[in-house]
């Protein structure tokens, strides 16, 4: 057993599994150790061994993370189960070549000199580098959300520990799990136990800082001068294997204005629908969308409504519409973040069983925050919570609240529907935006600007809720400078190597 244990691939294969739990599942205690058994092993690894050990680890990690596709690629097609073995095997496969090319970067970076501070010294490469590989890994899987990993994910259910991100962003979080796990594994390498102390001191150092924060913000957030908004949120939680048609589309229409008679009685200012709750393309005078009209008027209600807009034939924009209380259209939001391979062809290629009715979607369109008799109000449709820039452009443009709007129908028996939620939480965090979010099948609520959760609620029956957003005019250091904690990195890691080769052409000296 103590061999097995002894095995640089029993801790790669250990660590991958650790750490895809406490990501996927959003463990912040898992969170701080999950790294440790592969820290522990590369230390001293030659660059292409530490790729090796790296390829496993994401491999492992692939296991967890991806274990959905398989059988969703044959509930969804109806195809083959060999259909979603192979998705699954083609991202894995992407995942665990990320990670053996992180892993052989840090083999060629680390330094090996038994110097007082080495371990000091490498914690902050392996924290450098995860950032900056998290953010190209971000770059070029912008339209694959499967792929969308950050280690701070860890941390993003404690309300404390994703308070920094509104000056950094999501690296910042992920600098630090990397940094407490290296620690961590070089102490217990060198048998340092005294030493442990160091990492534990980082994460309370750090617990009490995004305290101070939140406790600032919450402060600033009672003194806001703005009306505060009430908005109704209309889940509707249609099963995505039910299709409108001749069979269903009374019933289903019934459904959507029940919930309009519904939120009437509630009498919020807004309503906001899901994506693509009416599900065909706008067009002026259309019966479903003047009776709903015609019930919310004598109430002043405007609708943030998702509606397809067409482009071409076969080709729509997933776009969000404002409708004042007397039906007219102030504004359109076109989904600017498509999801590739399902929304937007890659090579002439959509996965089926997502691209609904043979549609495809562009991207492009207005791309505007929706101006509302109460504010201008950013909106992220579906995966957009998973890209922090369609939070922060729309801020930049003066938004003072952002909705989110979404459908989960397809996964909402897996991890993902909570780390969608906690996505939105953390731009909330980013942009200091209080967010709304209507997510079909997923989770619904509202999450304030402090990434305080005030409502948060999944079902399978359709219900409307109502929620009290404070709109407002702040702005945060990552809106405006997305990239720097990633240029910090890159400085730091510079200041690191030129003291490598120093030491080390000192030493040959």
């Amino acid at each position: 057993m103590l061999k097995f244990i002894n095995n640089w691939w029993a801790k790669a294969i250990t660590s991958g599994i650790l750490t895809a739990v406490a990501v996927s599942h959003t463990n912040y205690i898992l969170g701080w150790i999950c790294f440790v058994p592969l820290f522990i092993t590369l230390p001293g690894q030659q660059p292409k061994a530490a790729f090796k050990t790296g390829f496993l680890f994401g491999l492992a990690m692939s296991v967890i993370g991806f274990y959905w596709m398989i059988p969703g690629a044959e509930r969804f097609t109806g195809n083959s189960v060999f259909y979603g073995i192979g998705v699954f095997l083609i991202s894995a496969l992407f995942f665990s070549l990320f990670f053996g090319l992180v892993n052989f970067c840090l083999g060629i970076l680390f330094i090996r000199q038994d110097k007082k501070n080495t371990i000091l010294l490498n914690s902050l490469v392996a924290a450098c580098v995860y950032c900056i590989f998290e953010a190209l890994l971000m770059f070029i899987s912008a339209g694959f959300p499967w792929f969308d990993y950050h280690t701070g994910y860890a941390l993003i259910a404690n309300l404390y520990f994703i308070q920094p991100v509104a000056f950094f962003g999501v690296y910042i979080i992920s600098f630090i799990v990397i940094l407490v796990n290296y620690l961590v594994a070089g102490f217990i390498i060198q048998k340092q136990w005294i030493k442990l102390l160091m990492p534990a001191g980082v994460i309370i150092v750090y617990f009490f800082c995004g305290y101070f924060i939140f406790s600032v913000v919450s402060l600033d957030e009672s003194s806001l001068k703005t009306k505060p908004v009430t908005v109704a949120i209309l889940s509707e939680n249609i099963p995505p294997e039910v299709k409108w048609d001749d069979t269903t589309g009374n019933m289903l229409a019934g459904r959507l204005l029940d919930m309009t008679r519904t939120a009437v009685a509630i009498k919020p200012d807004i309503a906001l629908w899901s994506e693509s709750a009416i599900p065909w393309t706008y067009k002026p005078n259309d019966d479903l969308v003047d009776s709903v009209i015609k019930i919310t008027s004598p109430a002043h209600i405007t609708h943030i409504m998702g509606i397809n807009t067409e482009v071409a034939n076969n080709i729509v924009y997933n776009s969000a519409y404002c409708i004042l209380p007397d039906g007219k259209v102030t504004g359109r939001y076109d989904k600017q973040v498509l999801l590739s391979l399902i929304e937007k062809p890659l090579g002439g290629k959509l996965i089926p069983f997502f691209s609904s009715n043979g549609f495809s979607a562009q991207s492009g369109g207005y791309g505007e925050p929706l101006n509302t008799p109460y504010g201008k109000a950013g909106i992220m449709i579906c995966n957009e919570s998973a890209v922090p820039s369609a939070a922060y452009n729309p801020v930049k443009k003066g938004a003072q609240f952002i909705m989110n709007m979404s459908n989960d129908g397809w996964f909402s028996d897996t991890y993902i529907v909570g780390l969608h939620f906690y996505n939105a939480r953390l731009r909330a965090v980013e942009t200091r935006k209080d967010i709304v979010v209507n997510s079909n099948n997923g989770i619904s609520g509202l999450i304030q600007a402090s990434g305080q959760i005030v409502s948060a609620k999944q079902s399978t029956e359709a219900y409307v809720d109502n929620v009290i957003v404070h709109p407002n005019g702040w702005n945060t250091l990552v809106v405006e400078y997305p990239n720097l904690f990633i240029y910090c990195c890159l400085g730091l890691l510079a200041i690191i190597l030129v003291f490598k080769f120093t030491v080390k052409s000192a030493i040959s000296n």
